[in-house]
């Protein structure tokens, strides 16, 4: 249509326009109409010029145009690994070796099942699943995967320091990567290995922590519930002013529920200390696949209406659900789907959160990050956030992210989206009294989070990975489907 507006126009002497898809049958008339028929006023007056006008435009051709899925972006390598790991992930038989071979590498301490000692073990799991789901062990490696992220077009990267301890069912504690008797100089070691991480994602990224990282001693005190440690609190600072300093934000990962009371203790005393004036440095982490979700949303949310700071929260289902205290979490995956998007929708519109009664000026100050890898809870975001927008009634703008090599399919696809509403925004729109304006919309930003360390530090965060993307078997095979169809695409120009 747009070729044959022009066409028309250029034949009248005046300019050729630019408009959107979606509008150029009405906004070219429109615009012929109030140029070529300047006495007329509004569209429902030109009715037979109208006419007359397609009738002078000359035929054009239609074309199909294939649509862009966002995986054109992604190297063939990527996708060929996703093939494989997808088949292995289906296959009950490779999965259970799988699953066995990285439980006893992640749960031992013998050389043997060590993969940065065993170079056997290590030419196995490096390739395949620590460069999967993994940045990098040294800073070169997590350079050049952030390089590569931010090429894919994602705003900036979440980057984790991978060391974490576990407990087991039997009240034992299992910590990733070495360990020391000395709690002053593991903490040490982990405050140097988060500002080493942060010296790596550069200004505007993030970092995750892991409280657990530093060491037995601060895992007993969050598991007793008791208040940080001198030397911890000292380092939580630390890394908080840096973060501050170079304008990155940090969130605090959810744990294991023995850990959690204690972990959401301290996040708040650090969001008193930092999420002041409006701005939001760190996060904390409310899991959606537990009962107390929302009540503990609720709780935060009144805390920072109070004392008068910002409430940052990361939402998530929750990946800890095989060593959980079963009966915390919701019964069914649809609860689960039901509490996730509840929050998203009564945080984005301010609803059902106890502040009904206040005036919109006295609704807290709250950001949002939203975790997940559900397409149909990404879906219902994006498309409320729009709505909201649109009637001016969105509370807050959150960011998106999904981990690295999880549900990049659904990370392509929202690229492509917030690609499409950038273009769309910079062009014009003729509104119903045939003038112009600017189309208003809003983009959230996308970020892709990444774990680093040695090998064995990330082996209990790689089994978490596996262990979900197995549980997502439909995710699965909708993404293994894109990936053969992206596939064929490039190599036979056909869809297979």
């Amino acid at each position: 249509m747009t070729s044959r507006v022009n066409y028309y126009i250029l034949q009248q002497g005046f300019r050729p326009l630019t408009v959107p898809a979606s509008q150029r049958l009405t906004a070219a008339r429109v615009t012929i109409y109030s140029r070529v028929y300047p006495s007329y006023a509004t569209l429902s007056q030109k009715g037979e010029e109208h006419a007359e006008l397609d009738r002078r435009l000359p035929p054009v051709r239609q074309r199909n145009k294939p649509v862009a899925t966002g995986l054109e972006r992604v190297p063939a390598s990527v996708i060929l690994r996703n093939l494989f790991i997808g088949l292995i992930l289906s296959s009950p038989t490779l999965s259970n070796v799988g699953f066995k071979l990285l439980d006893k590498m992640a749960h031992s301490r013998s050389t043997l099942f060590n993969p940065d000692a065993n170079p056997v073990l290590r030419a196995i799991v490096k390739p395949l699943f620590y460069d999967q789901f993994c940045a990098g062990r040294d800073q070169k490696e997590v350079l050049k995967t952030r390089d590569s992220i931010r090429r894919l077009g994602y705003a900036g990267v979440i980057l984790c320091y991978g060391k974490e301890i576990q407990i087991s069912r039997s009240n034992e504690l299992h910590s990733t990567g070495r360990t020391c008797v000395d709690q002053a100089l593991e903490v040490e070691q982990w405050k140097d290995g988060n500002l080493r991480t942060l010296d790596m994602v550069g200004e505007g990224n993030w970092i995750g922590l892991k409280l657990t990282g530093a060491g037995p001693g601060v895992a007993n005190a969050l598991m007793n519930n008791h208040s940080p440690p001198p030397e911890m609190v000292t380092a939580m600072d630390a890394i908080c002013q840096k973060a501050r300093s170079q304008k990155c934000r940090l969130w605090i990962d959810a744990e294991q529920q023995v850990f959690q009371t204690a972990i959401d203790c301290w996040t708040i005393d650090l969001m008193r200390k930092y999420n002041t004036n409006g701005t939001a440095l760190v996060y904390n982490t409310i899991q959606a696949y537990l009962k107390s979700s929302r009540d503990k949303l609720k709780h935060q949310l009144s805390l920072a209406a109070r004392e008068d700071w910002t409430l940052a929260i990361k939402l998530v289902r929750g990946a800890y659900i095989a060593n959980e205290q079963r009966e915390r979490i919701h019964d069914t995956k649809e609860h689960t789907d039901e509490s996730y998007n509840t929050i998203v929708a009564d945080v984005l519109s301010g609803k059902n959160l106890g502040f009904s009664e206040l005036t919109e000026q006295k609704f807290p100050k709250i950001a949002l990050f939203l975790a997940g890898h559900n397409p149909e809870s990404v879906a219902k975001a994006w498309n409320l956030i729009q709505d909201l927008s649109v009637k001016r009634e969105l509370k807050v703008l959150p960011d998106f992210g999904q981990l690295q090599g999880m549900a990049d399919v659904l990370g392509c696809r929202l690229l492509q989206k917030c690609d499409d509403v950038r273009a769309s925004s910079e062009t014009l729109i003729c509104s119903d009294d045939a003038s112009w304006e600017k189309k208003a919309v809003v983009v959230p930003e996308l970020f892709k989070c990444l774990t680093w360390g040695s090998t064995q530090e990330c082996m209990q965060y790689l089994l978490r990975r596996l262990v979900e993307n197995q549980g997502g078997a439909d995710r699965m095979r909708d993404g293994m489907r894109a990936y053969r169809q992206e596939l064929g695409r490039r190599w036979f120009g056909k869809l297979v």
